[in-house]
């Protein structure tokens, strides 16, 4: 075994794989080649080719904020009329969540005012009032979720989709 590859399963005890990794490893590989024999002889594939678009592109470019080291979203675009509601409060998520510090500290609300702005209504702090003239024009997404506090392992997840590296990112999705 080659000293710069760590082991894994069972070897990573010193054990044979066993069959059940085996067939753990394995299994999707050989079942996924089946599947698209299968599919492939009914019909149902789609076109190994693209097709065209079933509409128009209206996006030229994409541009991201990235923000990292920047001001919290919570202080920006991103309105929780609950951290008003629990200022002050021990903070609670309700589930298990990874966190940089051993124990978070009490909830904090934005010391910042929130005004709705455009016909989209969009909440801004006063810190970014100005972009409430072309706030119709951006694109705000509120639902991106993880299990993790610590920022790095969170990029990966904003970027790829997975909390580890080693998987596309969003730059290789949008060209």
């Amino acid at each position: 075994m080659n000293p710069t590859t760590k082991p894994t399963g069972c070897q990573a005890h010193g054990l044979p794989q066993s069959r059940r990794d085996f067939l753990l490893r394995s299994g999707g590989g050989l079942g996924g080649i089946a599947l698209a024999g299968m599919l492939c002889r009914d019909g149902v594939l789609g076109a190994t080719h693209p097709v065209g678009l079933h509409h128009e592109p209206k996006a030229k470019r994409v541009i991201q904020l990235f923000m990292g080291g920047a001001a919290s979203h919570l202080d920006l675009f991103d309105h929780k009329p609950e951290l008003i509601k629990r200022h002050g409060e021990k903070w609670d998520p309700g589930e298990s969540v990874e966190l940089f510090q051993s124990s978070p500290g009490n909830t904090f609300k934005s010391p910042w005012e929130w005004t709705r702005h455009g016909q989209c209504g969009q909440p801004l702090t006063s810190v970014v009032s100005e972009l409430g003239q072309c706030v119709d024009d951006m694109a705000f997404i509120h639902n991106v979720v993880g299990k993790t506090g610590v920022h790095s392992q969170a990029t990966y997840l904003q970027a790829t989709g997975f909390q580890r590296p080693g998987f596309p990112g969003i730059g290789s999705w949008v060209s």
